[in-house]
């Protein structure tokens, strides 16, 4: 026990070092960059400051970017589903500070509670804390990407039909477009479409601005969506109407299975509380009667 006292000791002292340094050095730099990211989303991002400021010092120790790796990229494209391709790389950067700043805050609390209390306890603790804070904040991420697609899929029928009445009335397919990703200002499927219409409108080709569509989007309704899309607009909508046409369906009857598969859901979550709640009225009807029978047996 007493060597695992003294190394937990030595890993105390070095984690308390670091995170002094990254304190002190760091603590005024990022002020206003942590403004606008939501608190319920990133639990305890004040403390964020000393995760930036290891990655910082990592960066310049190493000359070069974090973002640079294809895993990263990958975890770029991702966070992008959710918060917008514009912000997608500041996200990486604070979802990464999340979790150092979490385990460099908490585990040394388990660490110096193995030396106070001479238990392994405490280092169970401690790397709990360390490990469930980073654990929420990524699993608060992929609640908002997967809140996105929901909102995507259950809006992408009406998109695909309003496209759809558009061109079948002999609208010009990319002034169809325009026009539908401009008739709602709320929901996220429209907000992507409209930073399609900038991509085109800056240069980039219609094929490689519908496949960063359909990659935002993450849905592989949105990239056969894309692939019709971009058929329309090289050959002609005479040829692809009909298609958009089978689709429009196709995402009217899959919305209906969704619905149907969410009511259901919804009814599972309720079978918990009400078997409860049926519980608890059998304990104060069944109890009295049961206490009252013993009673009588007993004289």
């Amino acid at each position: 026990m007493l060597a695992i006292m003294i190394i937990c000791a030595v890993l105390e002292t070095v984690l308390v070092g670091a995170w002094l340094y990254l304190f002190v050095k760091y603590r005024n730099q990022f002020d206003g960059l942590l403004d606008d990211v939501d608190g319920k989303t990133f639990t305890l991002k004040d403390l964020y400051f000393i995760g930036l400021g290891a990655i910082e010092t990592y960066e310049q120790a190493t000359k070069k970017r974090i973002t640079e790796s294809e895993r990263a990229q990958e975890k770029i494209q991702y966070l992008s589903e959710a918060f917008g391709r514009e912000n997608a790389e500041l996200y990486f950067y604070v979802s990464n500070s999340a979790t150092i700043s979490l385990i460099l805050t908490f585990l040394p609390i388990g660490l110096s509670t193995v030396c106070l209390t001479q238990s392994m306890l405490g280092l169970v603790l401690g790397a709990a804390l360390a490990g469930i804070f980073p654990y929420g904040v990524q699993s608060s991420i992929n609640s908002a990407v997967q809140k996105k697609k929901n909102s995507i899929i259950s809006e992408f029928p009406k998109m695909v039909s309003k496209l759809t009445l558009l061109v079948n009335a002999g609208m010009l397919v990319r002034r169809a477009w325009d026009e539908v990703a401009n008739s709602n200002f709320e929901d996220a499927l429209y907000a992507e479409m409209r930073l399609t219409s900038k991509d085109i409108q800056e240069g980039m080709s219609i094929e490689a601005a519908m496949e960063n569509f359909a990659a935002r989007c993450g849905l592989k309704e949105i990239r056969k969506f894309s692939s019709i899309y971009v058929q329309a607009v090289n050959r002609g909508a005479s040829e692809s109407i009909g298609s958009m046409k089978i689709m429009a369906d196709e995402a009217w009857e899959q919305k209906k299975q969704i619905s149907k598969q969410q009511g259901e859901i919804a009814s599972q979550k309720l079978l918990i509380p009400n078997m409860i709640m049926l519980m608890g009225i059998m304990v104060v009807v069944v109890v009295p009667i049961v206490a009252s029978l013993i009673g009588n047996v007993s004289l």
